[in-house]
């Protein structure tokens, strides 16, 4: 895959379309980014070994394949500045915002406010989701803005980060835990966990089979 990696990575292609089509465009545009991304599809597809992508890879190439770049709701002309934590939550499949709002409320309702919400800039496989403290921001990553991905993942993941905002981390000689005992002891209160892990775990190694 030579050629491939010269010109743009996959990770790196598709963020920036993704974050194109997110922006919204008028319909001459987005006719534009189609034929454009038709062609790099064509070039694209006979050198592309499947087999030797990595997991994330596969993640974008999917979202490669499948993206419909001329669905209606990317035809909307930019509005200019709108509220930064809708459009970081808001992806191109799945919002991210009602999905943390209803964990939050059913779980957590002792917490008077909503976190920062948004998407990783990456289809990480490694990192799925963090919460950052700094920034009082939750974030998940890509492989999960799609049309198949099931809703009790999302919910369990908004659950996991949403614990670590209310339970902090924990210094123990010098050094911090955010996994503790206790943590993982509360964790384990979402239900179907057990059932949830291995459904993650069949998503990530099944979702981008060719």
């Amino acid at each position: 895959m030579p050629e491939l990696h010269q010109q743009k990575s996959l990770q790196s292609y598709a963020y920036q379309l993704r974050k194109k089509l997110l922006v919204g465009a008028p319909l001459n545009q987005l006719l534009d980014t189609h034929r454009q991304h038709q062609r790099f599809l064509e070039k694209i597809s006979p050198e592309l070994d499947f087999p030797q992508l990595t997991l994330s890879e596969r993640f974008a190439w999917k979202f490669l394949r499948e993206i419909n770049i001329l669905n209606l709701q990317f035809s909307k002309p930019n509005q200019g500045k709108t509220d930064k934590l809708t459009v970081g939550a808001r992806g191109v499949h799945q919002d991210l915002l009602p999905v943390v709002q209803s964990v939050q409320e059913i779980w957590f309702p002792e917490m008077t406010d909503l976190p920062n919400v948004g998407w990783l800039k990456k289809f990480s496989t490694r990192k799925l989701a963090h919460y950052a403290q700094n920034n009082d921001e939750i974030a998940i990553s890509l492989i999960f803005d799609f049309l198949d991905v099931p809703a009790e993942i999302l919910s369990y993941l908004a659950y996991h980060e949403l614990l670590h905002r209310q339970l902090g981390t924990r210094r123990v000689n010098g050094r911090r835990y955010a996994h503790t005992s206790d943590f993982k002891n509360q964790e384990h209160l979402f239900p179907n966990w057990r059932d949830i892990d291995a459904l993650l775990e069949r998503y990530i190694l099944t979702a981008c089979s060719v």
